[in-house]
């Protein structure tokens, strides 16, 4: 992750507006997105885990601010398992979606 990357931060009932604004570009999403974990204050991680994502090739980071783990582990599982169910519904209203004849 870049250092100097911008940084963006949502309310987890936003991050469906978060993967469309940082992760998709033309409905197709960015397969090099890495998910991490950002200390909740101060860069102590001993205050827990803010869950994150960050989008290589937009050079962004997503915090999710009303969100804080223990572990940072499951700061970036969160995150993941937030994107992946996403990715599905946004593929499943893709295909469900009738065709204009």
């Amino acid at each position: 992750m870049n250092l100097d990357a911008t940084t963006f931060c949502y309310p987890a009932h936003q991050v469906g507006a978060a993967y469309d604004e940082h992760i998709c570009a033309d409905g197709v999403p960015d397969v090099d997105t890495q998910y991490h974990a950002r200390p909740r204050e101060n860069d102590m991680p001993s205050s827990g885990y803010r869950p994150a994502f960050y989008v290589p090739s937009k050079n962004r980071l997503v915090v999710i601010m009303d969100r804080c783990f223990g572990r940072e582990g499951n700061a970036c599982a969160w995150m993941a398992d937030q994107i992946r169910m996403i990715a599905i519904t946004r593929k499943r209203q893709k295909e469900n979606t009738p065709c204009a004849n």
